[in-house]
Order: C-alpha cells, then sequence, then structure tokens
C-alpha cells in the first residue's frame, strides 16, 4: 500500500484500540480503574483556606474559566464531585466528554457536579475545542492550587471521584467504560450531605 491507503489502515487499527477502552494520552497504563473497590488515598490539602481545608479540601479551590473568570469550588460543598482532568489533544478525553454531560445532566438535580479540569497551557485551544464538543459542566484551566491539591496528571483523561465530605474516594485513569464512573457515582449520591 503506498500513501494513503496505508494512514487508513493505521487509522483503523487505532480506532479499534480507541473502543476496545484500553486508552489513556500522555502516558500510563492503558485505561483502567486504578482503585477498583479500594478508596483512593486522600490527597493532602495545600494552599486552600483554613475553613475549606478543615472539613472539605476541595472546597477552598477557585478555578478559572477560559475567559479568566472564577469558579469558586466551594459552590459545590456538600456536592459529589467528579474532577475531570483532560486535554483538547487527548482523543480519549474527546470520547469521555459526552457521557460527562449525560451524568451531569442526569445527576445534578441529586446532587453530583462534574468538574472539567484541562490541562491545556492555553485557553484558546479549549475554546475552539468547546465549538465542537461542548462542555456542560463547570470547566476551567488547570492552575498551581488546583495541582497543588489533585496534582497533575499522569495521563490523560483522570477522573477524580469526590464524596459529598470531600474525601476522594475513586480515581480512575484513562478512559473509562461510562457505566463504571456512573455505577461509582451512585454509590455517593445516595448519602446526604453532613
Amino acid at each position: 500500500m503506498r500513501g494513503g491507503g496505508s494512514r487508513v489502515v493505521v487509522l483503523a487499527i487505532y480506532g479499534s484500540v480507541l473502543l476496545s477502552g484500553g486508552v489513556s494520552c500522555a502516558g500510563g497504563d492503558a485505561a483502567r480503574e486504578s482503585s477498583t473497590t479500594s478508596e483512593a488515598p486522600a490527597p493532602a490539602p495545600a494552599s486552600v483556606s483554613a475553613a475549606g481545608a478543615r472539613d472539605d479540601p476541595y472546597a477552598g479551590l477557585v478555578l478559572q474559566d477560559t475567559q479568566g473568570r472564577s469558579i469558586p469550588l466551594g459552590e459545590y460543598k456538600g456536592k459529589v464531585r467528579l474532577f475531570d482532568l483532560w486535554a483538547t489533544w487527548c482523543g480519549p478525553c474527546r470520547m469521555g466528554i459526552p457521557h460527562l454531560n449525560r451524568l451531569y445532566d442526569s445527576y445534578r438535580d441529586r446532587g453530583l457536579v462534574v468538574i472539567g479540569v484541562s490541562v491545556d497551557a492555553r485557553p484558546e485551544d479549549v475554546v475552539e475545542f468547546t465549538r465542537a464538543i461542548p462542555i456542560r459542566y463547570p470547566s476551567g484551566m488547570m492552575n498551581p492550587q488546583i495541582e497543588a491539591l489533585l496534582g497533575y496528571p499522569e495521563a490523560v483523561p483522570t477522573t477524580l471521584l469526590v464524596d459529598r465530605t470531600g474525601r476522594m474516594r475513586r480515581r480512575f485513569l484513562g478512559y473509562v467504560d461510562p457505566a463504571i464512573i456512573e455505577r461509582e457515582v451512585l454509590k455517593f449520591l445516595g448519602t446526604s450531605a453532613p
């Protein structure tokens, strides 16, 4: 095969790998649920307000959207939070965002908030991306405060599930079957805020 024919074969192989659900970007193992049934270790609170750090380390975080506007994450205290660390250049992220939109739309009335955190360097890239693939949940750019608490992902997407009390419960690396994430979210939506 010459030229375009070999590209079609490579794209077909890449597509079948993507559809198998074993993909992440920026290194790391193939998509896996890294904490299957165990709880993820709670990260040490860093650079958050003293009041937010005592009972919910995520409540003191502030995210900036692509326009530089602040999104104080304290507004979501007492909710189940699903942090999605992603990038515009990541194919598995592109596949996962529509599922996160659906999850957010389905369960936000029950106390779920999905929070997108782009690791892209340029907000303009995120704006362009969202013209093709809209993000319907709160979303902003990685910043030092977010990175200090959540860590910089070894692979994208990385999805972190935080319960209503501010305790990290699950960490998913790479593209994970949306049904698995939904099942885990539902476990924590059934509990009330303290």
